[in-house]
């Protein structure tokens, strides 16, 4: 038999059990109200900032990387040449269409022979008042001129046709030419020169905009109710908290049936490169103030 006072220490820990399993169930695990109130809200009001435009450039030719103009971390305007894919076979075909583009030799003998058909066809056509001739011989003398007309056409249409070819034969070099679409930065260079672009990989470089930077939320549907695209609202930027305004650039039209949430973005002004892609972001109601988010936010770490 257990003594009186072995017999109150396992009632006392049977009553201290229990009442901390009461207020498990009352309270929850630490951090498990906030996170039944985030799963009942289904707001989605933090989030990081990422580049407004993003680029995986790539080449639209199959070859070898012959030379890389950029490396990672060099800033680029749109248009900039970032890489060129081996293209020889390509000159040397310009410089064959360059040549036949530039020789007159088919024309000039072409424009020869419709000046001196033509001077015999008005020669003949002045005798024919006097008799001199018949209307057979001016006839074929006709025939003979029409054909000189159409043989200096075609020598202008061949010119032209070289010209053309000159035209197609750069922009295949321009194919190979791999180029910024955007003003960024270069983030990832996919393949080095000597390396094979294919159908399959022919990804080359990854470049991103950087002057403003884009943040994603996920906001009830009175909040959607209350902004549109161009609205400046206000936001909390970085560890510090800092309140920055942002510009609506998008509004989802739609609300997710599950969560009773729809996508907003905004656009942070970056200009000066100051704030970095990948930083935490808060998004601030007009109900919300900085010193309050702070006061929550140190709430919510101790609960952790």
């Amino acid at each position: 038999m257990f003594s009186q006072k072995t017999f109150n220490k396992i009632a006392s820990f049977r009553l201290a059990t229990l009442l901390f399993a009461v207020q498990l169930v009352s309270t929850g695990l630490p951090g498990t109200a906030i996170a039944r109130q985030d799963s009942s809200q289904k707001r989605v009001t933090r989030s990081f900032t990422q580049p407004i435009e993003q680029s995986v450039v790539a080449s639209s030719q199959m070859g070898v990387i012959q030379v890389s103009k950029v490396k990672e971390g060099d800033r680029v305007s749109a248009g900039d040449t970032l890489a060129v894919i081996s293209h020889q076979s390509l000159i040397e075909s310009r410089r064959i269409a360059v040549a036949k583009s530039e020789s007159t030799a088919k024309l000039d003998a072409a424009q020869s022979r419709l000046r001196m058909v033509t001077s015999q066809k008005e020669t003949l056509e002045s005798l024919i008042d006097g008799g001199h001739v018949n209307n057979y011989e001016v006839e074929q003398k006709t025939s003979e001129f029409e054909n000189a007309q159409a043989e200096y056409r075609v020598a202008q249409d061949e010119m032209e046709l070289a010209r053309l070819e000159v035209k197609k034969i750069d922009a295949e070099i321009g194919e190979h030419v791999i180029k910024s679409p955007i003003d960024g930065f270069v983030t990832v260079i996919h393949k080095q020169p000597g390396e094979y672009s294919s159908n399959s990989e022919p990804q080359y470089a990854t470049v991103v905009r950087l002057d403003q930077l884009k943040v994603r939320f996920y906001l009830d549907e009175e909040t959607l109710s209350s902004i549109e695209v161009g609205s400046i609202v206000r936001v909390l930027v970085g560890k510090q908290l800092q309140p920055r305004t942002a510009t609506v650039i998008f509004v989802s039209p739609i609300i997710d049936p599950d969560s009773g949430t729809g996508r907003v973005e905004v656009a942070l002004d970056n200009t000066d490169l100051q704030l970095k892609s990948g930083i935490v972001c808060h998004w601030q109601s007009t109900d919300d103030s900085p010193t309050r988010r702070t006061a929550s936010t140190q709430r919510e770490r101790k609960q952790k």
